[in-house]
């Protein structure tokens, strides 16, 4: 130890352990550890403090994961309807008659024809594993007779027809009101069963249908027909009430069309049209006095809060659904009572939009996880350099203290307990807390193994303490780095990682070709894996050539004149104070830094991107159909500079391309696209050469159409020429194959142009795209407008979006203070070695500044030749990820984003970090140059 650390005089026992005359006098190891403790407390609480942050990190992390991988669940479910969301079986059937109305002698009876398919899709349900039969409420259903009523109402009422639709729905009295008049009953027609029937049966038009049907409709569409209860409605139906919704909001009505209000459909040369939907009995099943065609549906509400709330694999739950979906149901089988004579099984083809949301979440939180594993990795890294690190100082500073004890008759091991137990006191304590301040900052419920992990941060201390006891002597030894390693497994580890990191690599740049396709869920181990192992050959392969060059420079400095660069040069090769370990922070920092610059810069140019292609352009607009007059109001419109109408020709057309023959669909656009859609543009549109005004027809190929350019022939239309290929036309939804042509030359082909529903806004420089957009709704009326600015705030808000940037930002100022501790523990770990060196150099004359210099000329070779090694791995490990890892889960594109380097962003990245370590070693260096002479010439028990 050096002289501050011997306050109390020798003999009392102090430094041992050895109680004063008044104790027992036996040695204590807890004494010891405490006395160490006091006499220097600063370098152990470090390590403590380093503990709780990385027990704080590896809790707070994967709890952060989660909220945002739930969060982003939530909004992308609100997205979808209940209707898109939930899962919905559809079949037809002839119903014969009332079945189950009456008896054989032909009496009303109790049985409902509903509890059949009721008890049916709960047995479906309950058949389905776990999540999927918990998200999965209990089934609801309505029959919808297959073809609507026409009914003329009165001409005071301003509308030209009412297509009535009829439907049977067994929940009708709990969801509705009556309003006036009564419930409709069911009517007692009794039909032949044909199984019994000598001849045929007569059914259709011949069937007498027998009374009016009695229905309910909803009070708004009575009142605006002027139809009064009692009246007739369509010849075949009696108005027997009206009735109100008791909860218009409750999403079962998106299953039920003109359920709550009135549908109204305008026709420019007749006027309006209502559609409304009429109620019949239940138990009638939709029948209509004879033999009657419906539709039954089927569908089982989906919890949205159990999914979002309770930690359900969406990955697994995908799979279940997916599952449910391919399987055939039969929900109630040929020849039940509840059944007509005639009806099979009944058999729904289940749907659900619910396994496209999920897909896109899968590989949303799949493609999050795997980038926020290669970054925290950093982190992480460069904090378990920094502990071992740390515990090594504490060794070293304690390392006279421990050789007494060694001297006095203990054994390593008995030290080795000792350290440990000192690392137990710290770590247990410290990962508690970092435990405890994780689950304050991210609450919830947690997963068991978060105490596990704690468990092996809370041991990682006394592990460290121990392993850092290299001999049982404790006397300092002389180890130059070299290219050469002592340990033969060393050899063996490096080849290892190298074979690893080459095979990881290798199946990541070649999944697709193999079609591996990633895991579902969590993270993608091998994308996590591949960056880690990468980061470890780059390490190894600095450190093993980082002493040749140095070592050539302490030779050409040696013929020098200057002492300062070459002392500081021959001790950072013959007396490296932290040895290989702080390489490793300083390269993990700085590709942490590049990687998270780069992987920000790629998916948010990916985002802006897939806004563009969605949109198409400034502003997209879809609705109503786009006749010249809307178009000159839109371009009448401040800050619109061109309108372009897109269209579908309605028909498929046969391409011709040599001996190929493909079927594709004809998209028609106005030559303004080329203003709305330069082929240079954020929104890639075709090239200049579709306008062309003579020649074969220019057409523009995409989808599934053959990528062959040149001449070709489209039937109908004649000679064409394939200018190039697109997969997509941004701003529209595109099908299988087709061909881009201007409709102009459409037109003078001789083909009609059919009407436009979408068209594409684009706007002066400056101009407002929510006022724009708002006055573009004015000028339609109904119809759906959106921008491109929507989507990139939508992106920018997400969820996934601000976790990614925020976990970045966080990643690169960690790592970067972390590696500014780790140049600073390496300091101080020579700090008595230099500071003996450098007194008596400025005994002998050596100055201030020059103290200062031969310090900054120990670190600066190492920190200079990691910073270039990080660089190039973080540049190298974004290249991986990206041809690797599936990103469209976060941009929302349907293409996979190019690389994107920002070369400001980069350069201002690597910036930074060399500023930060030249200002870590600059502090060092001043540190070093307030070396106290006379207590460094002192002589104490290492000399």
């Amino acid at each position: 130890m050096t002289g501050r650390h011997r306050a109390t005089p020798r003999g009392t026992g102090a430094t041992t352990g050895v109680r004063a005359p008044g104790g027992a006098g036996r040695h204590t190891g807890a004494g010891l550890a405490w006395r160490q403790f006091v006499a220097d407390p600063w370098v152990s609480a470090a390590l403590a403090l380093l503990v709780a942050l990385v027990s704080f990190l590896l809790t707070a992390v994967p709890r952060a994961l989660e909220d945002v991988n739930a969060r982003q669940l939530v909004q992308d479910l609100g997205l979808l309807s209940a209707q898109q969301r939930d899962v919905t079986g559809a079949w037809g059937t002839t119903v014969e008659t009332a079945v189950g109305s009456v008896d054989q002698d032909g009496q009303p009876t109790a049985l409902d024809p509903w509890q059949a398919f009721r008890e049916g899709a709960e047995r479906v349900r309950s058949a389905q594993p776990e999540p999927l039969r918990t998200v999965l409420q209990e089934a609801q259903m309505t029959a919808r007779v297959t073809n609507a009523l026409d009914h003329v109402p009165a001409v005071e009422s301003g509308y030209y027809n009412a297509q009535v639709t009829v439907r049977a729905d067994p929940g009708l009295t709990e969801h509705v009101e009556l309003v006036e008049g009564g419930w409709p009953e069911l009517e007692q027609t009794v039909l032949p069963d044909p199984r019994e029937a000598e001849g045929p049966v007569a059914r259709g038009p011949q069937q007498p249908s027998g009374p009016l049907v009695p229905v309910v409709v909803l009070e708004e569409a009575a009142a605006e027909m002027l139809w009064e209860v009692g009246e007739e409605i369509a010849g075949r139906l009696e108005l027997v009430g009206t009735y109100r919704p008791v909860d218009p909001d409750n999403p079962r009505w998106q299953h039920v069309d003109n359920g709550t209000t009135m549908g109204v459909l305008a026709d420019p040369n007749r006027g309006e049209q209502g559609t409304i939907t009429a109620f019949v009995s239940p138990l009638s099943r939709g029948f209509l006095g004879q033999p009657t065609a419906v539709r039954t549906e089927v569908w089982y509400p989906v919890d949205a809060a159990a999914v979002t709330t309770g930690r359900v694999d969406t990955a697994e739950l995908r799979r279940q659904l997916t599952g449910m979906l391919a399987q055939q149901h039969v929900l109630v089988p040929a020849g039940d009572p509840a059944l007509s004579a005639l009806e099979g099984d009944q058999v729904p083809a289940f749907t659900t939009g619910l396994t496209d949301a999920l897909d896109k979440v899968v590989r949303q939180q799949r493609a999050t996880s795997s980038l926020l594993a290669v970054v925290a990795a950093g982190p992480l890294g460069v904090a378990a350099a920094v502990l071992g690190l740390a515990a090594r100082l504490v060794v070293s500073r304690r390392r006279a203290a421990l050789a007494v004890v060694l001297a006095r008759g203990a054994s390593p091991r008995q030290v080795r307990w000792l350290v440990a137990g000192e690392g137990l006191a710290l770590g247990v304590p410290a990962a508690l807390l970092g435990h405890a301040l994780a689950v304050a900052a991210v609450p919830g419920a947690g997963r068991w193994w978060e105490w596990l992990v704690t468990a092996a941060v809370a041991a990682t201390p006394a592990v460290a303490l121990a392993a850092s006891l290299d001999d049982a002597s404790l006397l300092h030894e002389r180890r130059d780095l070299s290219g050469r390693s002592r340990s033969r497994w060393r050899w063996v580890a490096e080849l290892s990682v190298a074979v690893l990191a080459g095979l990881a690599t290798w199946r990541l740049l070649d999944r697709d070709t193999r079609g591996d396709a990633a895991s579902d869920s969590g993270i993608d181990l091998l994308a996590a894996a591949a960056p880690v192992l990468l980061a470890l050959v780059a390490c190894s392969v600095a450190l093993r050539l980082y002493p040749l060059p140095l070592a050539a420079l302490v030779r050409v400095l040696r013929s020098g004149r200057g002492l300062t660069p070459f002392l500081g040069a021959a001790r950072a090769l013959r007396d490296p104070a932290g040895g290989l370990v702080p390489t490793l922070a300083v390269v993990l920092g700085t590709s942490v830094a590049l990687v998270s610059a780069v992987l920000l810069t790629t998916v948010t140019h990916g985002a802006d991107a897939a806004a563009w292609e969605r949109n198409g352009a400034d502003v997209r607009v879809r609705g109503p159909q786009m006749t010249d007059e809307v178009v000159a109001a839109l371009r009448g419109i401040e800050g619109v500079e061109a309108v372009v109408r897109l269209r579908d020709a309605g028909t498929t057309f046969e391409l011709s391309a040599g001996e190929d023959r493909t079927p594709v669909r004809v998209l028609l656009a106005d030559t303004e696209l080329s203003s709305v859609m330069p082929a240079d543009g954020p929104a890639a549109g075709p090239p200049p050469g579709l306008y062309a005004e003579g020649g074969p027809v220019p057409v523009l190929a995409g989808g599934s159409a053959p990528t062959r350019s040149g001449p070709a022939s489209v039937r109908g239309v004649g000679e064409v020429v394939v200018l190039g290929h697109a997969a997509e036309l941004p701003g529209f939804r595109t099908p299988g194959s087709w061909v881009l042509i201007s409709a102009e030359r459409w037109e003078r082909a001789g083909r009609s142009v059919p009407a436009a529903t979408t068209a594409l806004v684009s706007l002066a420089d400056g101009a407002d795209h929510g006022r724009v957009a708002g006055e573009v709704e004015g000028v339609l009326g109904s119809s759906v407008v959106t921008t491109v600015q929507q989507e990139l705030d939508a992106f920018a808000s997400a969820p996934v979006t601000t976790g990614l940037t925020r976990a970045f930002v966080g990643a690169t100022v960690l790592t970067g203070l972390l590696t500014v501790l780790a140049i600073a523990v390496v300091q101080l770990m020579g700090a008595d070695a230099r500071a003996r060196l450098l007194a008596v150099l400025r005994t002998l004359g050596l100055g201030a500044r020059q103290t200062r210099a031969l310090t900054a000329w120990e670190l600066a070779p190492m920190v200079l030749t990691s910073i270039v090694v990080g660089a190039v791995l973080g540049l190298v490990v974004p290249w991986v990820l990206v041809r690797a890892l599936d990103l469209t889960g976060v941009t929302g594109g349907r293409a996979q984003p190019p690389l994107s380097l920002d070369p400001l962003l980069v350069g201002a990245v690597l910036a930074a970090v060399v500023l930060t370590v030249l200002l870590a070693i600059t502090v060092s260096a001043w540190l070093a140059g307030r070396t106290n002479l006379a207590q460094a010439l002192r002589v104490g028990e290492e000399r």
